[in-house]
C-alpha cells in the first residue's frame, strides 16, 4: 500500500516522464512525416498507463490527459480528448486486466484502442459537419495510428520501469 506521499510521488513522475517524453519528440521528431502523417503522443501516454495501472487511477490521468490536449490541441468539438481519452482509459484498462498480459503486445493493442476513440469521435464529427469520405478518414485514422506506435519503442521501456518502481 503506498502512502499519500508515494503516491503523489507516481504520479508527479508519470507527469514528469510524459513531459519528458513529449519535449524529446518536439525537439527531435516534430516535423518528421512518415505515410504523410505526423506522430500524436498522448494517445500513448493514454493507453499505457492506463493498461499497467488500476481503472480508476488510469482513468484519472486519462481524463486529465484529455483535458490537458483540450486546452492546448485544436479539436473536431470541444472536450473531443477529455471524452475519448476517459472513455479509452477505462476500456484499456478492463483489456489489460481480463484479456491480455501486461507487456509490449499489450501496449500496442491499448494504443491502438486509445485511437480507435479519439478518431472515430472525430470521424464522427467531419461526417455530421462536413459529410466527409468514411474512407479516407479511415486510411488517415489508420496511418496515424501506425506512425505514432512506432514511439512506443521510447515510451512502454520508461513508463513501465516507472510503473516498476512503484510497484515492486
Amino acid at each position: 500500500m503506498l502512502t499519500r506521499r508515494d503516491i503523489i510521488i507516481k504520479w508527479s513522475s508519470y507527469a514528469a516522464a510524459c513531459l519528458l517524453l513529449l519535449l524529446l519528440f518536439a525537439l527531435l521528431l516534430r516535423d518528421v512525416e512518415l505515410f504523410g502523417v505526423r506522430m500524436f503522443l498522448p494517445p500513448l501516454f493514454v493507453g499505457v498507463v492506463a493498461s499497467m495501472e488500476d481503472a480508476r487511477a488510469g482513468t484519472i490521468f486519462g481524463l486529465a490527459c484529455g483535458v490537458l490536449c483540450d486546452l492546448t490541441t485544436a479539436g473536431t468539438f470541444p472536450c473531443v480528448y477529455t471524452l475519448a481519452f476517459t472513455l479509452a482509459a477505462m476500456a484499456c484498462s478492463a483489456l489489460a486486466k481480463s484479456v491480455l498480459q501486461p507487456g509490449v503486445l499489450c501496449s500496442v493493442a491499448v494504443t491502438a484502442l486509445t485511437f480507435l476513440f479519439v478518431d472515430m469521435l472525430n470521424m464522427l464529427a467531419l461526417f455530421l459537419r462536413q459529410r466527409a469520405s468514411f474512407g479516407a478518414m479511415a486510411l488517415l485514422a489508420v496511418q496515424e495510428t501506425v506512425v505514432s506506435c512506432l514511439f512506443l519503442i521510447v515510451c512502454h521501456p520508461v513508463l513501465w520501469m516507472l510503473h516498476r518502481k512503484f510497484t515492486l
